[in-house]
């Protein structure tokens, strides 16, 4: 079953998408929050940080461990806040699903690099029109999962922005 059915998106928040992912989605994103190729410190000290609360070590420990050990202790044992939530799906989006990420901003023709937003744009919520072209294209070119996960994220993320798919989503019948 499509996560966008399991979720409220009227006031969907990035803590609560993330607790509807699965399990393998969640430990991707763990390991491209410590292993992804762009830098986010303040993500993986607040993981590290959230992790040595609750199981009771100290920061530096936590440092020490294996990365296989930290996202397991992550995954485990740590229920993430909106802002470590947030950390989370960014880094699985900018690490494995880049393309995802770039094919949609290109498609809005939205100005980024790598699948980040170019800083000095000031965005504006795309018209409805242009976000159904946009996920359309996204349904053709990746997986249905990945596309609701995605979709989601933003609108969790960032609702003001991205208002036009609640409608658009939660109509959207992906199985």
């Amino acid at each position: 079953m499509s996560i966008l059915k399991k979720l409220s998106l009227d006031d969907l928040t990035p803590t609560t998408l993330w607790s509807e992912l699965d399990v393998e989605t969640r430990r991707a994103a763990a390991n491209s929050l410590y292993r992804g190729d762009w830098d986010d410190p303040a993500g993986r000290r607040e993981a590290d940080n959230a992790i040595a609360a609750a199981i009771r070590f100290r920061g530096a420990a936590v440092r020490k461990l294996p990365l296989e050990k930290r996202v397991d202790y992550l995954l485990r044992a740590v229920r993430p806040d909106d802002s470590m939530a947030r950390s989370l799906l960014l880094a699985l989006h900018l690490d494995t699903r880049r393309g995802l990420l770039e094919s949609f901003l290109d498609h809005l023709e939205i100005p980024q690099e790598g699948g980040m937003i170019d800083p000095d744009f000031e965005l504006q919520p795309p018209t409805t029109e242009r976000l159904a072209q946009a996920v359309e294209k996204l349904r053709e070119d990746h997986p249905d999962e990945e596309v609701d996960v995605y979709l989601a994220s933003l609108l969790a993320m960032e609702p003001e922005t991205w208002i036009g798919l609640a409608d658009l989503i939660g109509e959207t019948p992906t199985d």
